[in-house]
């Protein structure tokens, strides 16, 4: 009866055993390939951030050559282009006292807006999208963060219950023993048959002994299904962490270059400089001498090849003051430089992005047909910095 007993219970647990390894195994697999997707969702983002940083990146280099190329200018052209500018200059401080009672916004910031007013939508549905996607990861890892100390949690109760189960099974066998032992005496010094006590004992202790089994087996693979949860939390918390920078990164750049708080600042003041746009133009066109100086610098400018030549009707006092210039070319070089940052910081987490993929790559099953084709839309992008002068 104790072999037969014996032989069932080893027979229970290898087939739970193997139950347990198959899980494990599709786990693995499962993991496997939600970080290869999902690291594919990450570099093609962070592949699209470089692109739009490389594009500004080139428009903020043309702005720096054309103010070389201003300073190089020939003497003539220099006066004819600092005349005009001047004038320019004069006529825009008279509308701007003309129109000073009812601007909500300070010249500087009508000036960014005139310069920028065809991205300006853009940009705020991009910060309001980047400001809400910022919020929800945020809360990502908050969730995350809550899921992981529960996990502990978990993983401490179940530590806890299978000390619990092995006094549990210290006392099964001790019953057992006491059984057994009490039997023998009987029987041998009593001469008592004891075959039935011996029976009903054997039985209450195998009952005893496979629930404390199983009781122990499903402690062990709560455990390590609290492992597993866990490891998985914290590479999700690594990705949405990966998010976090790249997107933290997107909405400090755009309140520095708006000088900004907030999405609803941007709103407001792209609100005035509208209303502000229809007064000045309606003053603008009674203005002849403001739109003959305006086309004198355009042609000017034109002439010498400058890569936005109208961009430079809004800081014609850059080009009277050569202190604004200094400063507004400060300016453009400190824009150029963050950009460049966050070019290196794409380039980097592209690259380590894909070797993360690589690695995993042979483990996402029926997906890795266009998991290397992102691979190779990437390998296409020329992704590398250019040298600064």
């Amino acid at each position: 009866i104790k072999r037969n007993i014996v032989h069932k219970l080893y027979k229970q647990r290898k087939k739970t055993n193997q139950q347990e390894e198959n899980t494990q195994k599709i786990i693995k697999q499962e993991s496997a390939e939600f970080q290869v997707v999902d690291a594919c969702e990450q570099m093609i983002d962070a592949a699209r951030e470089f692109e739009a940083a490389r594009e500004e990146y080139a428009q903020v280099t043309n702005y720096l050559t054309d103010i070389e190329r201003m300073e190089n200018m020939k003497d003539p052209d220099k006066k004819l282009m600092c005349d005009a500018a001047a004038s320019i200059a004069q006529l825009e401080r008279k509308r701007s006292e003309f129109l000073k009672t009812e601007n909500k916004i300070s010249d500087s910031q009508y000036v960014q807006m005139q310069e920028l007013e065809a991205e300006i939508p853009r940009a705020i549905k991009r910060l309001e999208k980047n400001e809400r996607n910022l919020d929800a990861i945020n809360r990502d890892l908050r969730f995350l963060e809550s899921e992981k100390m529960e996990l502990d949690i978990e993983k401490d109760e179940a530590v806890a219950a299978q000390k619990k189960v092995r006094i549990y099974a210290v006392f099964v066998i001790a019953f057992f023993v006491t059984v057994v032992v009490l039997c023998m005496t009987l029987r041998f010094q009593l001469d008592v048959d004891t075959t039935v006590f011996t029976f009903v004992g054997a039985i209450i202790a195998a009952f005893a002994g496979t629930f404390v089994f199983y009781s122990y087996q499903e402690q062990q693979r709560q455990i390590r299904s609290c492992n597993v949860n866990k490891n998985r939390a914290i590479v999700l918390e690594n990705r949405v962490k990966i998010k976090y920078v790249n997107v933290k990164n997107t909405i400090d750049y755009t309140y520095e270059k708006y000088h900004i708080k907030n999405s609803k600042e941007l709103i407001y003041i792209y609100e005035q400089y509208l209303l502000a746009v229809k007064e000045k133009e309606r003053f603008r066109q009674t203005n002849e001498d403001l739109e003959y100086n305006s086309k004198k610098l355009l042609r000017v400018l034109q002439t010498n090849d400058f890569y936005d030549a109208r961009v430079w009707l809004n800081y014609t006092n850059a080009i009277v003051d050569h202190r604004e210039m200094v400063e507004l070319k400060h300016e453009l070089i400190g824009r150029r430089q963050k950009l460049r940052g966050r070019m290196k910081y794409n380039i980097e987490a592209v690259t380590g992005l894909r070797r993360e993929i690589l690695s995993h790559r042979e483990q996402v099953g029926d997906k890795i047909n266009e998991i290397n084709r992102i691979l190779n839309k990437i390998a296409e992008l020329n992704m590398e910095l250019e040298y600064e002068d």
